[in-house]
């Protein structure tokens, strides 16, 4: 995952930390705000969504046939998640923020996996209970198409906020590279509506749809291009002007591709299906929630100097967020065993990680 150097206050204060040691702070900064983003986003679409669908590969099936295989993955992605955990503080201990920032990307990862096999393990369960029916799949998967528009939009916006001279060849590299593999799901997915679509309007809409959308792409990162080989304020400016154009055309064929006519019917789940899904998907969320808070610590971390006076608070409430994804992990774990909910989950808001 791409990721920039922004946010001022990383360097304020922070005149005893060497130099590099300031630029892999700013790093890691900016890929907290990356992941955070990232995690909130998956959990929202799979955890907080008020419809009930499969969670679907890029390859278009089910993410595992079985409840079996999704208990299996999850519980394998939760001791996976334990071992990056203590990891990323060892890391951070020991001054590494090159390192912690790039064990955050690996968990941001895991934990969108983690998420995305929860949801479908809570998908099966609730539907095989009696009284349940199944999802009808439609011509687009809003999941898909959501998480695309957010890659590009947060690429996008990395490049806006990032300062010239941290723009660096990788770090341009990485951002062109994402836009471009999030461009062309989409493209692939609208042209199969397109194809498969008997409404006359909606199959040359997903055409002109994409045609913009790759108009705008094509500007862009030539934009990009130029800016990594002669860069300057001016090339820059360029890149946010077209980005600008590039993130209106994502958003308005993703509006238009996620209308209801082409999502499908969401499956209709009976008192006990909802019963067992809510257990699954409120152990999921409290693994959610416990990452984004130590990715927020993380960030409080490397935007204060060590000798400031609120460190040994921030290092405390990482280390507490530490033990609060270990204890969810061990809710889901439970949850997806049991098919039941190890202790009475609190109200949907009390869940949110915005």
């Amino acid at each position: 995952m791409a990721s920039g150097g922004s946010g001022k206050s990383a360097s304020e204060g922070s005149t005893n930390i060497p130099s590099g040691s300031l630029q892999q702070r700013k790093r890691l900064s900016s890929i907290c705000d990356t992941c955070k983003g990232k995690m909130q986003l998956v959990a929202d679409l799979l955890l907080l969504a008020s419809e009930t669908r499969p969670v679907m590969s890029s390859d278009g099936v089910a993410v595992a046939d079985t409840f079996d295989q999704c208990r299996d993955t999850v519980i394998a992605r939760t001791k996976e998640l334990s071992i990056l955990t203590h990891d990323i503080q060892s890391q951070l201990n020991m001054g590494r923020f090159t390192d912690v920032g790039d064990r955050l990307l690996e968990m941001a990862d895991l934990v969108v996996s983690l998420t995305e096999y929860s949801a479908h393990a809570a998908y099966l369960a609730a539907v095989e209970t009696t009284g349940s029916q199944p999802c009808l799949p439609g011509l687009v998967d809003r999941y898909k198409v959501t998480r695309c528009r957010h890659e590009v939009e947060q690429s996008c916006g990395i490049l806006r906020v990032t300062p010239l001279l941290d723009l660096t060849p990788q770090l341009l590299l990485e951002l062109s590279q994402n836009i471009s593999t999030n461009l062309k799901t989409l493209t692939d997915i609208s042209s199969l509506a397109s194809e498969r679509s008997r409404d006359r309007f909606a199959k040359e809409q997903f055409k002109l749809s994409v045609k913009s959308m790759s108009t705008s792409g094509t500007a862009f990162l030539a934009c990009v291009k130029e800016v990594k080989t002669q860069p300057s304020e001016l090339t820059r400016n360029r890149c946010v002007f077209f980005s600008a154009a590039l993130v209106q055309a994502v958003s308005a064929l993703v509006g238009f591709a996620t209308e209801p006519q082409f999502l499908g019917r969401a499956a209709s789940i009976s008192s006990e299906g909802k019963g067992v899904q809510t257990a699954v998907l409120g152990g999921a969320m409290s693994v959610v929630s416990a990452c984004v808070l130590l990715t927020q610590g993380l960030r409080d971390v490397a935007q204060h100097p060590e000798n400031s006076s609120k460190m040994a608070d921030y290092r405390e409430r990482l280390r507490n967020s530490a033990c609060a994804v270990s204890d969810g992990c061990t809710l889901l774990t439970q949850a997806l065993r049991e098919r039941s909910s190890p202790r009475t989950l609190p109200p949907v808001n009390s869940h949110s990680v915005n």
